[in-house]
């Protein structure tokens, strides 16, 4: 036991990896009157009532699974015989994006019924040498595509009597399979072990595995996963401003403590954190490997330089809010206490590891994720903005507050301030802008309850109230850019004849709503501007008076609809900002329109 304890303390010790001296005494205490840790049942193993026991318990798994691996290795034992592998022996990689060797797990290959398939994943896992979590995801795919093949004529034990029935029922089965909770996997969850079904047989079928399988046991079209439809009276993932406020309100509440970490640094980490994600949202990755002077500042304005992993581009600029620059600043000074590892100094979020660590230094995004569903669930109380039957909000869904919901939250935000959809993408990041049409969305639900708050408060070109029956806002009208027209030949040609050429101002069929309020008063900036150019290079008298009209007339319509706004309460007035953010996001969505581009073929040239 002495000889496998001090072997255990020296593979830890040759890897980088921490020695408690406390985790050791528990350890050896634990310990006394055992001969071997190979085999050994560290459950029964009595650590006292002694604060902290824990540790001893993990050091004394991990020197196990060091012991018998290297006890292996001795006897020359091949760690991938057998239908049940010990991860920790046979070298692999935990994962993709954790480079190092899996240290606990079993991987039970028994859970594939036919001896056949089972033995061909086998050799592909010897083969390819996966990382652990791409291994136990092909496991689990073929583990429920063995459940569909069992129940076809045969069990699935004859592949040479296998069909293109046969490859249907694996990959139904593959879809139909639930998790540990009985639920349905996801469609994206289906797709991925669907995908790795097809990636192993494939090897298989290049490797000579499968000669014997007809081929008609092979991909066919309808064996893709359909996504699933969207529903349009869906709310989106973007969390209301009430449950954000309260999120912040309740910031304090973050208790986790890293290991070594003071606890007032490790509050000031996770804050620094959140705020990054509620202010900027970026992606989790993308905050996780943040690196020292992050933050630009050029004269007022401030920006973050991050790298966007997904499309693989780096130091990318966003502009931030002075807060959560200077938070971010000061988390940057104070993270100069932290007892920080050489690998860990250049990022702005290091990892808690003591020693060399693994990993790159950073923070994984999983623990951050963690953290983060750890405290949300631990909060108090977290209201919806929906009353119930007693008048008292609901409580608001907590499995809805993930760190990609704050992504959404960001890019809501900017679509219901009425950004243009270019400038949103830039801002997200985005290459396709259909991507970011997706943030511009607006149910048929919150549509007609906006058409329903906003449509009597409809204007016309004096300023003087005309409002739009409900039922004919979007039949007898037509969206233009500083509001709507009534004209009919413009609403049949769909808002592209206007007779006037769009001089809303001394147009009788005018009909504005508060939605149009920034359009009309951006309008009337430019207008100005115009103005102002125009009397400068001496235009003729015409033209300042054309101008000054309409600036006049926008200017009458924008003072009454603040007028009216401001008259009326403030539960109302609330109610009307939000449909209009409502109308101004559909009208974001349905402006986008590609050009019409017509193929035309270039003649040859005659010489």
């Amino acid at each position: 036991m002495a000889h496998e304890l001090l072997l255990g303390l020296q593979e830890r010790d040759r890897e980088g990896l921490s020695i408690s001296p406390i985790a050791v005494r528990l350890a050896i205490a634990a310990i006394s009157d055992v001969g071997s840790l190979c085999g050994q049942d560290l459950s029964s193993l009595q650590f006292g009532k002694e604060k902290g026991s824990s540790p001893g318990r993990a050091l004394l798994g991990q020197i196990q699974r060091m012991v018998e691996r290297a006890r292996r290795q001795y006897e020359g034992a091949d760690p991938m015989a057998g239908d049940v592998w010990d991860a920790a022996a046979v070298g692999l990689w935990a994962s993709t994006h954790r480079r190092y060797d899996a240290v606990k797990g079993d991987i039970d290959f028994r859970v594939v019924r036919p001896t056949w398939l089972r033995a061909l994943l086998m050799e592909w896992a010897r083969s390819v040498r996966p990382a652990v979590q791409d291994l136990r995801t092909s496991l689990l795919a073929f583990s429920a595509a063995s459940e569909g093949l069992t129940k076809r004529a045969g069990g699935g034990e004859a592949p040479e009597r296998l069909g293109a029935a046969d490859m249907t029922a694996a990959v139904d089965a593959i879809k139909k399979s639930r998790k540990k909770d009985g639920s349905l996997r996801a469609a994206a969850t289906q797709d991925k072990l669907v995908r790795a079904w097809f990636a192993v047989l494939d090897f298989a079928r290049a490797s000579g595995l499968m000669d014997e399988v007809p081929g008609t046991f092979s991909r066919a079209r309808h064996h893709r996963v359909v996504p699933p439809e969207s529903n349009e009276e869906h709310a989106g993932r973007a969390l209301p401003d009430t449950v954000i406020r309260q999120l912040d309100a309740q910031l304090h509440l973050v208790d986790v403590s890293h290991r070594g970490w003071p606890k007032d640094l490790s509050q000031l980490f996770h804050q620094t954190v959140y705020a990054v994600l509620r202010d900027t949202g970026r992606r989790l990755g993308e905050v996780a490997s943040l690196k020292v002077g992050c933050v630009e500042q050029e004269d007022d304005h401030y920006q973050l330089v991050y790298d966007n992993h997904k499309a693989k581009r780096n130091g990318r600029r966003l502009p931030i809010p002075q807060s959560t620059a200077e938070l971010i600043t000061l988390w940057e000074q104070r993270r100069g206490d932290l007892p920080l590892t050489k690998r860990a100094g250049p990022w702005l979020f290091p990892s808690s590891l003591h020693g060399s660590g693994r990993g790159t230094g950073h923070i994984r995004a999983d623990s951050l994720s963690a953290v983060l569903r750890l405290w949300v669930d631990a909060l108090p109380h977290i209201d919806s903005d929906v009353p119930g039957l007693d008048g008292q909000p609901l409580p608001f869904d907590r499995s809805q507050i993930t760190a990609h919901a704050f992504r959404h939250t960001y890019a809501q935000r900017h679509a219901d301030a009425g950004v243009p959809i270019d400038v949103l993408r830039d801002l997200m990041d985005h290459t396709s802008v259909n991507t970011t049409m997706g943030y511009y969305q607006v149910t048929l639900k919150r549509k007609r309850e906006a058409i329903r708050t906003l449509a009597p408060l409809a204007v016309n070109r004096t300023g003087r109230t005309a409002p739009l029956p409900r039922a004919k806002y979007e039949i007898a009208s037509v969206a233009v850019p500083f509001g709507n027209c009534t004209e009919p030949s413009n609403v049949k040609a769909g808002g592209e004849s206007c007779p006037i050429r769009f001089q809303c101002s001394g147009c009788a069929f005018y009909r504005p709503d508060p939605s149009y309020l920034p359009a009309i008063e951006d309008h009337v900036r430019g207008l100005r501007s115009d103005r102002e150019t125009a009397d400068a290079i001496g235009a003729a008298d015409f033209v300042l008076a054309n101008l000054g009209a309409q600036i006049n007339s926008f200017q009458a319509v924008a003072n009454t609809m603040r007028e009216q706004l401001a008259a009326l309460p403030e539960d109302e007035r609330r109610q009307i900002e939000e449909a209009s953010k409502i109308l101004r996001k559909s009208r974001a969505n349905q402006a986008h329109k590609l050009l019409p581009l017509t193929v035309v073929k270039q003649r040859k040239e005659t010489q």
